[in-house]
């Protein structure tokens, strides 16, 4: 009873142990949460909400843009400000309840409120993606697929560490899209469609690229040219519902919209003016996968085993393993032709992060196959792998920042006295 208990709920009594370890690890400083990128994001609540003015946003750490006026222009999209809002406004009440100053943007409560909100949002992707799972595998099955997803990639550092970058607000309406899907070609109605265009809305105003999505969306559960006839046909017999879905993704986005006419005069802007996608010709496929400078296998090698089932899962017509390696490979080649490819100083390839939501599914795949079904030597040599990739997972998150050197940059290399450091406080306890 007790075992049962304890699967039926182990979201939340994870919970807040994640929560407790993510103010551990943010204590010392906090301003660190709303900095760079993670500050773009952030800086349109206290701007709506405190100044009351978006022509008077503060500038900050991000480096300034200015429109022809001379004001500061946030570069960023707001999406993540909707995840963040009702943590903002909370803190911001109870500051004034107390007699604090709640007009100090930057100050410690605020960043608090981002913590909070990262967590939160990490936790509601691992919930949609429970329910999706629990539709075909076991609670022991599923249970130790979200395990594997959480703290055997990078999704465990941002959702401990730098819960104010865009990533877990993604993963979590990622996870929304992967339990929606299904529901919606089951019962094709007003109501799913709203559901699966709003979600798809708000996930790509937090990052453009998401809209990758939608080949996921579209190619669910196609595994052969008669599939694809046949999702075609479905595709033109519901046709109109189209309309409220895009009308639904539309509204997530007129803030947005509204704030480049009121900033620069156009409805729709490329915000990130010089920066672009210039090795489009030219990607950098390898190094996004492989570099020491964030490549995507070193620091979360648990990725490469489960594509490696998705692999053999599209032998198999499995857990849609077409749909996922032609995201994976397109994601792939979009992060490899962007000028920065290693995404700046990050704890591993942090493009990736919100993707992990597509292989909860093989995952839990690998979990019955080889963890539970397996027998003999086969077994126990999967779970010492699974059970290192984890602990490598979490360990590197908690020495980033703490290996002498720079995490970002063409100094940033994998040498003999680096690494000697990564393996003495890695094995040896260092």
């Amino acid at each position: 009873m007790l075992t049962k208990l304890l699967y039926r709920h182990y979201l939340w009594l994870l919970f807040p142990i994640v929560l407790l370890l993510s103010f551990s690890r943010t204590h010392a400083c906090l301003r660190g949460v709303i900095w760079s990128d993670a500050e773009g994001y952030y800086k349109y609540l206290p701007t709506v909400f405190i100044l009351g003015d978006v022509h008077k946003m503060p500038a900050g750490s991000v480096w300034p843009l200015q429109n022809e006026k001379g004001e500061y222009l946030d570069k960023y999209t707001c999406g993540v400000a909707y995840f963040e809002l009702p943590f903002f406004l909370l803190t911001k009440q109870i500051l004034a309840a107390t007699g604090q100053d709640s007009s100090d943007v930057f100050s410690d409560a605020y960043a608090r409120s981002v913590v909070v909100s990262g967590v939160v949002a990490c936790f509601i992707g691992l919930f949609f993606l429970q329910r999706a799972l629990r539709t075909k595998y076991r609670e022991p099955v599923v249970f130790l697929a979200l395990m594997m997803v959480f703290l055997g990639t990078n999704l465990f550092h941002y959702a401990s560490k730098e819960m104010g970058m865009s990533h877990v607000y993604s993963f979590a309406l990622m996870s929304f899209l992967v339990w929606q899907t299904p529901g919606f070609y089951r019962n094709p109605n007003l109501v799913n469609s709203l559901l699966l265009g709003g979600g798809l809305g708000w996930l790509v105003l937090i990052r453009p690229t998401n809209l990758i999505i939608v080949l996921f969306i579209g190619l669910y559960s196609v595994y052969s040219r008669r599939d694809l006839l046949e999702r075609l046909v479905f595709a033109r017999r519901h046709l109109l519902l189209l309309l409220p879905a895009g009308l639904a993704a539309i509204v997530s986005w007129l803030p947005q919209i509204w704030y480049w006419h009121e900033m620069a005069g156009s409805w729709f802007r490329y915000s990130y003016t010089n920066e672009g996608f210039i090795y489009w010709n030219k990607p950098k496929m390898l190094a996004v996968l492989f570099d020491p400078q964030n490549g995507l296998f070193l620091y979360s090698p648990l990725v490469l085993l489960l594509l490696a089932v998705v692999i053999g899962d599209f032998r198999k017509k499995q857990h849609n393993a077409p749909a996922i390696l032609l995201v994976f490979l397109v994601c792939t080649y979009c992060f490899a032709s962007w000028w920065a490819w290693w995404f700046g100083g990050a704890f591993g390839a942090r493009s990736y992060v919100e993707w992990y939501a597509l292989l909860a599914f093989p995952a839990a795949g690998f979990v019955e196959r080889r963890l539970v079904q397996a027998r003999g030597w086969s077994k126990w040599l999967a779970w010492l792998v699974l059970l290192f990739l984890v602990y490598y997972s979490v360990r590197m998150s908690f020495l980033y920042n703490s290996l002498p050197g720079p995490w970002d940059g063409a100094d940033w290399r994998w040498n003999f006295s680096k690494m000697t450091w990564i393996w003495q406080h890695l094995f040896c306890g260092a």
